[in-house]
């Protein structure tokens, strides 16, 4: 993975490696619930990419702010499933998400006290890293 692609990523989030979602969603961790309040400040870091770009440069609140602009984000928000949790990971001294964001938007949205998470500890991260051949085809790139 080059160095490049990995700068773009903002540094609130930036682990130096891409999460693979399929693999985090199966491992076996607890799921707690927490005030809405520990994860606000995830409102305001650039998790996505706004409509016809390629960069991350949209954050949950600046979709919430631009809903019916942001459509192929705002369906994704729609169609979260609220009953499950959201996955987050205790980085730089914060709370990050780490998969999840449309359906964090949504509770976020609907004014929520109240979260369900499952928290991702430091020793399963090596079991979740997306290997440079998942990164280049997620980003549709063709791999030799």
């Amino acid at each position: 993975m080059s160095l490049f692609i990995m700068a773009i990523i903002p540094p609130e989030i930036n682990l130096w490696f891409w999460i693979n979602e399929e693999i985090l969603r199966w491992i076996d961790r607890p799921i707690e619930e927490i005030s809405i309040d520990e994860l606000s400040y995830n409102l305001y870091i650039p998790y996505l990419e706004s409509l016809w770009t390629d960069d991350w440069n949209l954050t949950p609140q600046m979709l919430i702010d631009n809903f019916k602009y942001e459509t192929q984000h705002a369906n994704k928000v729609k169609n979260a499933d609220i009953k499950y949790p959201i996955e987050i990971y205790f980085f730089k001294n914060k709370r990050i998400i780490l998969d999840w964001v449309h359906r964090f938007t949504k509770i976020m949205m609907s004014w929520a006290k109240k979260i369900q998470v499952r928290k991702i500890s430091e020793e399963i991260l090596p079991l979740i890293k997306k290997t440079d051949a998942e990164f280049r085809k997620w980003k549709w790139e063709i791999i030799n």
